[in-house]
């Protein structure tokens, strides 16, 4: 197996073959060949490097993680400021010259950290700018808050279009493929008329991870660089949200039209901002917790009333035994049964077990065997 240094090197020089070949309709499959040999090293540094406990790594603190995203002067750090309400500092992450900003939202009762990365510069999924390692912090989030510049809309898609060439994919669902593996025969694709790449594309990269007899069935449209993400499996799946910065510099009438055009073509919600004035924090703010899918419980002792003042903060889906859990360490083994009222009972104060699933605002009392 080769050693660090030898991966480094060849990944190094992957990345120069990559920035000095332009993109057509010719070089597409090349390219996305060497983004493939690109992510796996990475993928194997990164193996690597937990298993040796170290590497990059951002302590995730709160009840959900929002990554700020945006180009260098996008104003992210001013409306860090306005969202979290303080002056925030550079932190000390170990293992890193990476400067991460973070801050702490606090919002209907839960706590969000909010973490500011350097700006992405274009070229970032070649290694340019540290490119990957803000990646990596962008892994761990639960959000992507995209920072852009009103009188530069565009920049968002070159900002999705970075990420997604980091593995990074936004507001989209996983694609499925089968790679049924068999003793000979070659590669045939099924398409099920999708559009995906052709056989040759298929092929080549089956081949640049040792397969060559397979089928291979699709069951999404796809293209090669989603397909490279499938089968190297290194891709993370998170939703995005944008905000619109810097609106004091536009007309009223052009902010909208440029809020219904970034809609349109992202499908992600825009909050038209300005971080300087202070404006539409708020509204930003309830985007921000609006998609992050969380869920706000109301615990009730068994004699007393509910505490409406402290919610216990769940991401929805989450159950009875995942609140028990979120308590205390034991109490979800030794958690007899509970007692809910509101959106997930059929009645007032209904009896049910720790597979119940919550739902934002039920108030909960749990049962617990002694421990």
């Amino acid at each position: 197996m080769a050693d660090k240094k030898v991966l480094e090197q060849k990944l190094e020089e992957l990345q120069k073959d990559y920035s000095k070949t332009k993109y057509n309709k010719a070089t597409n499959t090349y390219l996305g060949l060497l983004r493939h040999k690109m992510a796996l090293i990475r993928k194997t540094l990164s193996e690597r490097k937990k298993r040796k406990g170290t590497g990059f790594a951002v302590k995730k603190t709160g009840d959900a993680t929002v990554v700020m995203v945006g180009f260098p002067n996008a104003g992210k750090s001013s409306l860090l400021g306005r969202l979290t309400e303080a002056e925030s500092k550079v932190a000390d992450y170990a293992f890193t010259t990476l400067d991460v900003i973070p801050g702490m939202l606090e919002y209907e009762g839960a706590s969000i950290q909010l973490l500011d990365v350097p700006g992405l510069i274009e070229g970032a999924h070649a290694g340019k700018g540290a490119g990957t390692q803000i990646a990596s912090v962008m892994r761990v989030a639960d959000l992507l808050l995209f920072v852009v510049d009103a009188t530069e809309p565009e920049q968002i898609h070159k900002l999705i279009e970075e990420l997604s060439l980091l593995d990074i994919k936004v507001n989209r669902e996983k694609p499925r493929v089968l790679v049924e593996a068999r003793k000979g025969g070659g590669v045939d694709v099924e398409s099920n008329r999708h559009k995906v790449p052709g056989k040759k594309e298929i092929e080549a990269v089956l081949h640049e991870i040792g397969t060559y007899n397979c089928k291979v069935i699709f069951y999404n449209d796809m293209d090669i660089d989603e397909l490279i993400a499938v089968l190297v499996d290194n891709a993370v799946y998170t939703r995005g949200i944008i905000a619109l910065n810097k609106i004091d510099l536009l007309a009223d009438s052009k902010t909208d039209q440029v809020r219904r055009e970034l809609e349109a073509k992202t499908r992600m919600r825009v909050v038209p901002v300005s971080a300087e004035h202070g404006s539409n924090i708020d509204r930003l703010k309830e985007a921000i917790f609006a998609n992050l899918s969380l869920m706000r419980i109301y615990l009730k002792p068994k004699d007393g009333e509910a505490d409406y003042a402290k919610p216990f903060v769940l991401k929805d889906g989450g159950s009875v035994s995942d609140l028990a859990k979120g308590l205390h360490s034991k109490a979800a083994k030794n958690l007899k049964c509970a007692f809910v009222t509101g959106r997930s009972a059929r009645f007032a104060n209904q009896k049910v077990g720790g597979e119940h699933v919550l739902r934002d605002g039920d108030v909960v009392t749990l049962v617990y065997d002694k421990f």
